[in-house]
């Protein structure tokens, strides 16, 4: 039988207010649920440590005591909100990162629960410069001003797409990407990727756009009665559908186009958008829209063992019950881990192929 096997680390940013650095490593805890998901903007993470747990004492004393004996207990949980965090899980010593982000909330009473989030929460405190940017501005031109001087990768999903006049309107730059997220249907959030510089190592890395990013991706099997533990799916033809899609989009004068909806009139209805398209090339980007809801294949969730590790926007090769097989985008992934051993529940995306 395998041996599940986690550590979490824990580590205080230096600063000019704490200059401890102090580092925290637990090799047990309760549970932990992961949430990586497409539809949002930000990543969590929830864990809940022993009850009978101690803390390591940092021995260095403060300025305003006196040297401090390491063989008092702690009484206080040290963790503070800001600290960062590595999730690592595996099976037999051999443990994966399954989350890297920064301590949101901590309930000190036993047992000791941390609420996490991905690099979002960085974004969350950043502050954004309100203000307008010229006719010309672009995608690119204003992820690069929103993060400027912030330390964070990012990368655009699409090619870069012209915005014309635009103006920051939000608080916090994590605002201004739900902004862009909730009135133009763009997608904003974290991935976890493999570091070309060091390929044993992961970083964090935003992606901004409007369709699901193809790169840094891998593409692992899921089999009925061999790695599938329960399936809640549904296989749909196409023609068996009713969609219909309806497309706007806005010039660089803030002038709104909008075009009658393509597909079945009679249809469920998606809301599409995108910057700068005349009729012509905003009816094409709905027709590419609706094939791409309306497909022949799996929609809904399965649940499997932790390995094969996977992360949202992977490729998930499936092979379910009713002997369907395809390939799909992963667009949500909760991964549990504790008494109830380590499971992986992914919902699927778009179809990539279907067998």
């Amino acid at each position: 039988m395998l041996k599940l096997g986690c550590e979490i680390t824990i580590e205080r940013p230096l600063s000019e207010k704490d200059q401890s650095g102090q580092k925290w490593v637990f090799n047990a805890l309760s549970s932990c649920v992961i949430v990586e998901d497409t539809g949002s903007l930000t990543d969590t993470c929830v864990i809940e440590l022993p009850k009978k747990i101690s803390w390591q004492r940092d021995p260095r004393p403060r300025k305003d005591q006196k040297a401090i004996d390491e063989s008092e207990p702690v009484k206080e949980v040290p963790i503070k909100r800001g600290d960062q965090i590595t999730v690592r899980l595996g099976y037999d010593g051999d443990l994966k990162t399954r989350f890297s982000g920064y301590v949101r909330n901590v309930d000190t009473k036993a047992p000791v629960r941390i609420e996490c989030e991905d690099g979002m929460f960085l974004l969350k405190l950043e502050s954004a410069k309100q203000r307008g940017l010229d006719n010309n501005t672009t995608l690119k031109g204003l992820i690069g001003f929103l993060l400027k001087g912030t330390g964070v990768e990012y990368k655009l999903i699409d090619k870069d797409i012209a915005l014309g006049k635009y103006r920051i309107t939000k608080s916090t730059v994590a605002e201004e990407l739900n902004e862009l997220k909730r009135e133009k249907s763009f997608k904003a959030y974290f991935r976890l990727i493999k570091d070309k510089n060091d390929p044993e190592k992961t970083k964090s890395v935003l992606y901004v756009g409007y369709d699901y990013p193809f790169d840094s991706k891998k593409k692992e099997s899921f089999v009925h009665s061999k790695n599938i533990i329960t399936e809640e799916l549904i296989y749909r033809r196409a023609e068996d559908m009713k969609l219909k899609v309806k497309a706007a989009s806005e010039n660089q004068n803030k002038v709104r186009i909008e075009i009658p909806p393509v597909g079945d009139q009679d249809g469920e209805e998606i809301q599409v958008f995108a910057y700068n398209l005349n009729p012509d090339e905003l009816k094409l980007f709905a027709e590419k829209a609706l094939i791409r809801y309306k497909y022949t294949g799996h929609r809904g969730s399965f649940e499997t063992f932790g390995e094969p590790l996977v992360h949202k926007c992977d490729i998930a090769h499936i092979e379910p019950s009713d002997g369907k097989k395809g390939d799909y985008l992963i667009k949500k992934l909760e991964v549990s881990f504790g008494t109830g051993g380590y499971r992986q529940k992914i919902e699927l995306g778009p179809v990539v192929k279907v067998v």
